[in-house]
């Protein structure tokens, strides 16, 4: 009889613990108790567990382990896409997933290149379907942002955009109908958390600059420079002409003034009248270029200590620049990089 107790007891503490263990992994892969949308950024190189262990610290899953343990049953554990995220309220673990595997979530994804200008993004809204006009009015209503470096921003008529520079580039999946107001509201969230991510402010006050300052020689970075190796050596001439109050001479600027992209610049495009002609005026120019991404951001912060004053891109394809430390070695180098385009047309 005995062992029929023992059996009796082991098939119910089986049952029992099956019981709760069932209950447990319901319970935690049930819709979340947030009642508001979270956003959620999955960084590039991010893995599901980094993902699973950032849903438990805002409350949107109720167990990383188990979240993770669904995804690789699922087989989507490696299909996480990078970007930045809105978890509708009360999402469930299927859901959630869905959301960063680029499933079923009806999002608007829009992808933002280091580089864009405003004008760009516009372009891009207008593509799918939005009102383009209508992010270019919201990125020119600073005062509808409480961010405190949209504060700092100066109120400069000679401005073009008052938020050129600050829409941070990623990829955002928002839900679809996100009016204007409310994206430019997430890129400049965006923006603040990368600040505070690298630590920006304490760095801004060794190099004794402002936040617009450091984001406009970023945007100047990041429109000058194809190879990002390079990026804290074109900083480091920028800063050099800065501190010798030489014209910065820089052809993006030139191509920001124009409002278009020219494969070459004439010698009449330069004499363009305009306050982000860097040809005409001394200094930077009234407001950033560009919306810089994170390594043009770091260069502006950590430029390269060198001589040179000058820089030309080289013709070979490469998208590397020569660089020069007087306007003698500059014309050698333009000469140099000509003859390099001659060689690869093949026409001598």
């Amino acid at each position: 009889m005995k062992w029929l107790l023992r059996l009796f007891f082991t098939f119910l503490m089986v049952g029992l613990f099956s019981a709760l263990g069932y209950w447990y992994v319901e319970h935690s892969l049930s819709p979340s108790t947030v009642k508001r949308p979270v956003e959620v950024e999955v960084k590039p190189g991010d893995s599901i567990l980094d993902v699973g262990r950032e849903l438990e610290k805002k409350e949107l899953v109720k167990n990383d382990f188990l979240f993770v343990a669904y995804a690789y049953l699922k087989g989507r554990a490696k299909d996480l896409k990078a970007g930045v995220y809105e978890v509708p309220a009360s999402s469930g673990t299927p859901e959630i997933l869905n959301i960063f595997t680029d499933g079923s979530q009806n999002v608007m994804r829009l992808t933002v290149p280091e580089g864009f200008t405003v004008e760009k993004i516009a372009a891009e809204l207008d593509k799918k379907g939005l009102d383009g006009d209508e992010f270019l009015k919201a990125v020119n209503r600073k005062e509808d942002y409480p961010d405190s470096f949209v504060k700092e921003i100066p109120t400069d008529r000679k401005r073009r955009y008052q938020l050129e520079g600050y829409l941070y580039p990623i990829t955002y999946n928002l839900p679809k109908g996100t009016d204007s107001r409310k994206l430019v509201e997430k890129m400049l969230q965006q923006f603040e958390r990368n600040m505070e991510r690298e630590g920006i402010r304490s760095k801004l006050k060794e190099r004794n600059l402002t936040v617009d300052e450091w984001v406009t020689i970023a945007s100047i970075i990041e429109r000058e420079g194809k190879v990002e190796e390079e990026f804290p050596r074109i900083a480091g001439v920028i800063y050099n002409r800065l501190k010798a109050d030489k014209k910065l001479q820089v052809d993006a600027t030139v191509q920001y003034a124009l409002g278009e992209q020219k494969a070459r610049l004439l010698y009449k495009d330069l004499e363009i009248k305009s306050p982000y002609n860097t040809y005409r005026i001394r200094g930077l120019p009234p407001g950033p270029i560009s919306n810089p991404g994170p390594k043009a951001l770091r260069a502006a912060l950590e430029p390269e200590e060198h001589p040179y004053f000058f820089y030309v891109t080289r013709k070979d394809g490469s998208g590397l620049h020569y660089f020069a430390r007087t306007e003698k070695e500059h014309l050698k180098n333009i000469e140099r990089s000509k003859k390099e385009a001659v060689k690869e047309d093949g026409s001598q």
